[in-house]
Order: C-alpha cells, then structure tokens, then sequence
C-alpha cells in the first residue's frame, strides 16, 4: 500500500502538470484573440467567376445593392435581359434561393429587384465590360442590408442571350466575398 505523502505528491504534481498546460494554452488563445484572428471582418474579399466572365470589381453598400462590373468573354455579343443577387442557392443548383429567383428582367414584375439605372448598357460586346446593380437578397427571403464591415457572401446569376441566337441562358456567373460599404 502507497503511503499517504506519495499519494497526496502524485495528486499534486497531476494539478500542478495540468495546470501549467491550461494557463499556457489560456495565454495562447488570448494572444491570438488580439492580433485579431477571430475577427469576422478580416475575412479576404474575392470573387470567382465562371468561365467565360470576369469579375473587374464589386462593392455591396449597407443598403443591399450590389454593384459590379462585370467583364463577358463569350466569343460574341450578348443582351443582359437579368441579373440576380443571393446568399444561397436554390435546392436544383440553377438560381437563386431567395430574391430574384426567375433572374428577371429590369422591367415589369422584375423592377422591385434593380435600383435606378441597374444595367446602363444591356448590349455587351465580347471582350467588353458593364456595371451592373442589384438587390442582393438574405437567407430570410429579404435584401441582405448589413452593417458597415461586416462580410456578405453570395452568388450572382446572367440571364443573358447571344445577338446572333434566339433563346436566353441563366448562368451562375460569380461567387463573391464581400465587405459592406
């Protein structure tokens, strides 16, 4: 049988080794902490677009609205007939989740989805780009306002048709990181 001091020294240096590990660990966490890394707003900026697209720049004010440029290297000239702006995407993976899900066009019934002069110029050539702004639209169903700072990611779709084609294509054309300014 172990006698008493033996115990009570084994019981001591478990807490005392143990101890240590916790402040070293503890300091290690509040260190971090300060030089910031568990701060959502040093979240990188990107955006990916998909082939055949560039993304030249993007913003997204505390409003809601997106605004890119947005460069096509299609081959050939398209008509931007739509734009849209959400958080998420749909369950079938072809458009958006919530907002302007159809991507409809700024007219009619998609109006409430574009501010004023949303798509300046809706002819694009290949090789050229155009600034686009839209509604961008929250998991909630809502336009996804925030707070100064603060990051947004989202997805943009095209509902576009080539001069030359009849038809119109819905493309996912970017996926982007954003701070709200």
């Amino acid at each position: 049988m172990m006698p008493r001091f033996r115990r009570a020294q084994a019981a001591l240096d478990f807490l005392i080794s143990y101890g240590i590990a916790i402040v070293i660990i503890t300091a290690a966490l509040y260190i971090i902490a300060n030089l910031g890394a568990f701060n959502s707003t040093l979240a990188p900026e990107s955006c990916t677009p998909s082939p055949s697209f560039s993304c030249v720049s993007y913003s997204l004010n505390t409003s809601g609205v997106v605004n890119i440029v947005l460069l096509q290297a299609t081959g050939a000239t398209i008509t931007i007939n739509g734009f849209a702006c959400s958080s998420g995407i749909n369950s079938t993976g072809n458009a958006p989740a919530t907002g302007n899900t159809h991507v409809l066009p700024d007219s009619g019934s998609g109006a409430a989805f574009y501010p004023t002069n949303a798509i300046p110029n809706p002819s694009l050539p290949t090789s050229n780009a155009t600034i686009i702004s839209a509604y961008c639209y929250g998991s909630n169903g809502g336009k996804a306002t925030g707070n100064l700072g603060n990051t947004f990611v989202g997805y943009t779709w095209l509902n576009y048709s080539y001069s030359s084609l009849p038809g119109h294509t819905i493309e996912q054309v970017a996926a982007f990181s954003v701070k709200y300014t």
